[in-house]
């Protein structure tokens, strides 16, 4: 009778020892479907986590590196959003850092003598997007930023990041934007601040001046 008892409990201990088992088994392959941590993709981790609902899920990327470096949704965003209020296809744009620059800065109010976030003027914001974009160190004025370019004379001819003048007051150069693409131009505007206008304007092509091109990755100087 004890023998008989002892091998109904050891039958049941490696039942319940097998259960437990598969059990786990069961958890580990969950957490591993669920989890799929840390799949690397060359500079750009990413990390997929199931919800416990099976029909939604969610991907988290996490920037290794430079905090700085976009993701491609990130910098596809971006552009679509710009080519978009410049009438061009996304897929012709490929200078990401222009619009990144021109996006942070975007509403930004003008400030007569201003250089930073708390007010700018149009040379001061052209200085600084060919600082930052095209390492390039440009005189400080309009007035000055005109003389050092190498003029055009025909806007059918102008290209990303050429500069364009106007004369707002007077017959003296007095404001500057950069060219985009489609007669569209950024500028610091005195009534909007930062913002994109276009040549065809009434107010711009009436003041228009010229437009002149910078050798990118020099100093300008008089």
């Amino acid at each position: 009778m004890g023998k008989t008892l002892c091998k109904i409990t050891t039958a049941l201990l490696g039942i319940i020892l097998i259960l437990a088992t598969s059990c786990n088994s069961s958890e580990e392959l969950l957490y591993a479907q669920s989890s799929k941590l840390v799949q690397k993709k060359g500079n750009i981790q990413f990390i997929e986590e199931l919800d416990m609902s099976p029909s939604t899920s969610r991907q988290i990327k996490i920037l290794a590196g430079d905090k700085n470096t976009p993701t491609q949704a990130i910098s596809d965003e971006l552009l679509n959003k710009y080519a978009s209020m410049i009438g061009l296809m996304p897929k012709s744009m490929s200078n990401y850092i222009l619009y990144k620059f021109i996006d942070e800065w975007y509403g930004v109010k003008y400030s007569y003598g201003g250089n930073d976030k708390s007010g700018i003027d149009c040379s001061a914001f052209v200085q600084k997007a060919y600082a930052e974009v095209f390492c390039t160190e440009l005189v400080r004025t309009a007035r000055d930023q005109f003389h050092s370019c190498r003029m055009i004379w025909d806007i059918d001819n102008l290209i990303e990041g050429d500069l364009v003048f106007f004369r707002t007051r007077g017959k003296r150069i007095s404001h500057v934007g950069i060219y985009l693409a489609n007669n569209f131009f950024v500028h610091a505007s005195t009534t909007g601040g930062v913002m994109i206008s276009s040549l065809t304007e009434t107010y711009w092509s009436k003041r228009f001046a010229g437009a002149g091109k910078i050798a990118k990755g020099e100093k300008q100087l008089l």
